[in-house]
């Protein structure tokens, strides 16, 4: 279940004209935390020029359609409202915890052109700094926000013909990620089993990111790259460099993981050089 924010911005009159709407308002509030979809709502104050209802759902639609049903909103008392995700990462009810790293996690520093297949490199070039921690969290925070700034139908353009559309590059480089965290999984338990290729074409000839919304392959990517933080974050230090064959290479745990962050930073270059977003 994902967080979500509805805000209202009231008349300047609201205060006095609010009572008339009141109960009615009251009633659909607690009918909607009954079913289990508002967490909390209340007026702003000092001034009170607006509320903030927080809802739990799948889509923003549970908000949405509390504020159409809304006597407030019916009755002009809000002049506008609006939705946003809440991306909720500490306290008991957070939608995707994220812990903080223990003070003595390991760090596991840059990987030597020994610890990845040669055609890996223009990835790990595009990591910033030395912490692969630090670059997967932040890469989270800033791919999500350009995703937040692409609508629907942005969503389904492809630069050229034959090329995939946004949704697809988005869902690439989810199943990519998958597959890359599970070869350091794979490593760092010591599974010294050779790990299979994947066809990133016949993945995307079969993946569903034409029916699905850009919302849910962004929500999609959040979930596994908190997923793919989770697993690095609680790595033993002897774990980052034990070495494992997967694609027919030679690689490690840690070469693994610059990989995942160096995969998603070049194709987020591309959707900004070439699909413009």
């Amino acid at each position: 279940m994902k967080h979500y924010l509805l805000f209202y911005e009231v008349v300047d009159d609201y205060a006095a004209r609010r009572a008339a709407y009141r109960e009615e308002h009251l009633k659909n509030a607690w009918a909607a935390s009954d079913r289990g979809e508002l967490v909390v709502a209340g007026a702003l104050a000092n001034p009170a020029d607006g509320a903030v209802l927080m809802f739990r759902g799948e889509s923003p639609e549970v908000a949405e359609r509390f504020a159409k049903a809304d006597p407030y909103v019916a009755a002009g008392l809000v002049k506008r409202w609006y939705v946003r995700e809440w991306t909720t990462v500490a306290g008991e009810n957070a939608a995707t915890p994220v812990q903080p790293a223990p003070v003595s996690r390991a760090k596991p520093g840059l990987p030597d052109a020994s610890e990845y297949p040669p055609y890996v490199q223009p990835y790990v070039d595009l990591v910033a700094g030395a912490d692969v921690l630090d670059a997967l969290a932040m890469q989270q925070d800033d791919a999500v926000r350009l995703l937040e700034s692409i609508d629907e139908r942005r969503a389904e353009f492809a630069y050229a013909s034959g090329k995939w559309t946004v949704k697809q590059v988005v869902n690439h480089v989810i199943d990519a990620e998958r597959v890359f965290a599970y070869r350091a999984l794979c490593i760092a338990r010591n599974d010294l089993r050779p790990l299979p290729g994947f066809d990133e074409n016949d993945y995307a000839g079969n993946a569903p990111a034409a029916t699905l919304a850009l919302r849910d392959l962004r929500n999609e990517f959040q979930a596994v790259r908190s997923g793919t933080i989770c697993l690095f974050r609680n790595l033993p230090a002897e774990a980052w460099l034990r070495r494992g064959t997967a694609n027919q290479y030679e690689v490690t745990v840690r070469g693994l993981a610059f990989q995942i962050a160096g995969h998603e930073r070049h194709h987020v270059k591309i959707l900004r050089e070439r699909y413009l977003v």
